[in-house]
């Protein structure tokens, strides 16, 4: 299964709320953490059943499983992600922990099975689930608690391909935030400086660099695009288009 986005939701089960937004951003940042890029990264939902299928088809397999995963490519991360919400449900059910927290644990389960890491035998097992208490755990610490805007602003830029460029509105129609100029605003306060949080890579609507008068310490917007490949004329961005990545959509 492929896709133009990169990390895309299939239901083959009866849909059920499930915010999108937030577990992509998630996983991508999990991908960026263990030094990897974010391909085409399918997530399908389906029941027991279904699961059960693939299970004997492609893996010669004949009981119920939670998660099968499919990895096509390690860099950037590709794959398929095939999920049996009947049985994350009756696995949440026994194991006394609610839905959605063994949901996400699924989740990223399969994502750190795309990155390489397995769990055939105890040791890879206890480091899967280390992994996956770390992932979970800074999930609740970024999404689930009143973390400050700005920092969910940062997580987005640092995603944005070399490059490419995004927006002001498109990173903040992505978060709800109502105003781009929120972002800009998120933005001023590096001055430039934070060298693992790409800010010159957020230009205007048009593909102008309006940030750049907020640029300290040497570091020139312009020069620092014009590095990766990104023409600049007249403090634009030239084939703006073509340029820009839009996380509503790539993500």
């Amino acid at each position: 299964m492929s896709e133009t986005n990169q990390i895309n939701f299939h239901f083959l089960c009866p849909t059920f709320e499930i915010n999108q937004r937030k577990i992509k951003l998630w996983i991508g940042k999990t991908i960026l953490e263990n030094e990897h890029k974010t391909g085409s990264i399918n997530l399908i939902f389906c029941n027991d059943d279904y699961l059960l299928d693939l299970n004997k088809k492609y893996l010669a397999h004949d009981y119920y499983t939670d998660i099968i995963t499919f990895p096509y490519h390690d860099n950037p991360i590709e794959g398929d992600l095939y999920i049996s919400i009947d049985r994350v449900k009756e696995n949440a059910s026994q194991l006394k922990i609610d839905y959605e927290i063994e949901l996400l644990r699924v989740i990223i389960h399969g994502i750190f099975h795309l990155l390489g890491f397995q769990d055939k035998d105890e040791i890879q097992s206890s480091k899967m689930r280390h992994l996956e208490d770390v992932a979970l755990k800074k999930y609740h610490q970024d999404f689930m608690n009143e973390v400050h805007y700005y920092d969910q602003v940062y997580d987005v830029v640092r995603l944005i391909p070399a490059g490419r460029v995004s927006s002001y509105g498109a990173i903040s129609n992505f978060l709800s935030l109502g105003s781009a100029r929120m972002v800009g605003w998120a933005l001023n306060q590096l001055k430039g400086t934070e060298t693992d949080i790409p800010s010159f890579r957020v230009v205007n609507a048009k593909g102008e660099l309006t940030g750049r008068l907020s640029f300290t310490n040497g570091r020139d917007m312009e020069q620092l695009l014009k590095q990766e490949g990104t023409v600049v004329v007249d403090n634009k961005v030239v084939d703006f288009e073509t340029k820009h990545w839009n996380p509503s959509f790539e993500l």
